[in-house]
């Protein structure tokens, strides 16, 4: 039995421990253990296909394989056998990549982890089952420009074009900064280092992490998962962070020419490692919503690690608005509407608008407050809100009363705009997570919530009078 069989037994033997109550509804999870970054999002044989760094074995970071899973709406997932593991066909840990279609030929390319040591390797498969093009690594170390040893040189995003692969990679030079490298290869066994298609300047914190790279209208994005990064103002936070850039791709130079600063792709806690697919017309994009520095996890959890509901990009002159994918729409039902006044310092509830699994959509106008607050996922114990500061054009989200135990980020501000008075955001809730749209995904805040279940009033309240109009639509 080699690893893949032994991974795909456990996952067999265990999956039943977990009922489905301690799961979330529309947001995808492994059915036991671990998991951690999206890979190899895809559209493949009529379904969406979705990859992701997987340890069957535990609730925390460990051997890591590709588990896989397949969907056409996002929320019903088919499981499949696991796509990669370690030390099958070629020794080392299976960490992050991505994938293409190519007819019937479904190609995975990921890191190969050995120790310090990371290259990338190439697997091909029909859709449920994979197989290493070789006994060794594609992309080496050897192929690296001096200065660069291997040590954390990792998660290749692969496309073709004009009948030529081309792959970044991500790897850190000698000051510890990320730099994305470019490789070109005609048969995906022999690869050339090309050269180097962006790196840190040392203004975006250090190591780069899983390199996205594609257009968007008119324009290229590359987008970045930066370690350690250093907080400014309110465009940038500490630790984990996700930006992107917006500018050019020379083809003859192989240089990305970004046309601005980076920006914030989340303001949330729990947001990394996205990654995008183009499919008719759409840039759809998943990310992993957790965050590295902050260990939330109920004692007792069979389970750790979710994914965001895919969103649809949008560019808009230099920014990326985003929002639901459409297919969460083919499971909405019980939908509810209402309008109504909030006055001053009345705390307004309406029963028909409680749930823990729904998505909201807020139309506020009439504005003759300074504060307004809305509170998710709340009784007479627990919330989380968001809070509205209508003159300084502010939106805090806090989770400090959602039933927190242990030390973690749990509130943040962001600068927000707010037009004659007018206001609109869209809010998923899940068992276990918020993910709240503003002004048409203009900005976005992802996190984590373990708030018990019955915790599910929405509750309002503002220091002055403002109109507010709501659907509701609860998701099964």
């Amino acid at each position: 039995m080699n690893n893949k069989e032994r991974a795909d037994e456990y996952f067999r033997e265990n999956k039943s421990k977990i009922k489905d109550i301690d799961r979330p509804v529309y947001h995808f999870t492994p059915d036991i253990g671990w998991m951690n970054d999206p890979n190899g999002f895809s559209y493949f044989d009529g379904e969406y296909h979705l990859f992701y760094q997987y340890n069957p074995y535990d609730i925390k970071w460990g051997p890591m394989h590709w588990g896989h899973a397949k969907s056409k709406d996002f929320v019903d997932w088919e499981r499949l056998p696991v796509a990669l593991a370690p030390d099958d066909e070629i020794k080392g840990q299976c960490f992050s990549g991505t994938a293409i279609v190519e007819g019937d030929k479904h190609t995975l390319i990921y890191t190969l982890h050995n120790d310090d040591k990371e290259e990338q390797a190439v697997a091909i498969g029909d859709g449920t089952e994979y197989k290493c093009i070789s006994n060794e690594a594609e992309i080496k170390t050897e192929d690296l420009p001096e200065g660069f040893s291997g040590v954390d040189f990792r998660d290749p995003k692969m496309w073709k074009e004009d009948g030529i692969y081309y792959c970044i990679a991500s790897a850190k030079n000698d000051e510890g900064l990320g730099t994305i490298f470019l490789f070109e290869s005609k048969d995906l066994l022999e690869w050339k280092y090309v050269g180097v298609l962006f790196e840190n300047d040392g203004k975006y914190g250090k190591m780069w992490e899983c390199p996205d790279f594609f257009m968007l209208g008119n324009k290229y994005v590359l987008v970045i998962s930066v370690m350690e990064m250093k907080a400014k103002k309110r465009k940038y936070f500490n630790g984990h962070q996700v930006i992107y850039f917006v500018g050019d791709y020379d083809k003859k130079s192989h240089k990305f020419i970004p046309d601005s600063k980076g920006k914030t792709l989340d303001f949330g806690f729990d947001y990394y490692a996205p990654q995008s697919l183009y499919k008719d017309g759409r840039t759809l994009s998943v990310a992993w919503l957790h965050d590295w520095g902050n260990d939330l996890t109920p004692e007792g959890a069979k389970w750790c690690g979710q994914m965001t509901y895919p969103r649809e990009f949008i560019l808009k002159g230099k920014s990326i608005y985003q929002m639901p994918a459409k297919e969460l729409e083919s499971h909405y039902k019980n939908r509810y509407s209402t309008s109504f006044t909030l006055n001053k310092n009345e705390k307004y509830v309406d029963e028909d608008l409680n749930s823990r699994v729904a998505r909201f959509d807020f139309d506020i106008t009439n504005v003759d407050a300074n504060k307004l607050t809305i509170f998710l996922a709340a009784d007479n114990d627990y919330n989380s809100f968001i809070k509205i500061n209508m003159k300084k054009q502010t939106a805090k989200f806090s989770r400090r009363f959602s039933y927190l135990s242990k030390d973690a980020m749990d509130e943040r501000k962001i600068d927000i705009d707010i037009c004659d008075g007018k206001l609109s955001l869209c809010v998923l809730i899940d068992r276990y997570s918020i993910e709240i749209f503003i002004n048409n995904g203009k900005q976005v805040l992802t996190s984590r919530i373990y708030t018990p279940l019955d915790a599910n009033e929405i509750r309002f309240l503002a220091d002055g009078k403002v109109d507010i109009n709501v659907c509701k639509n609860e998701i099964e």
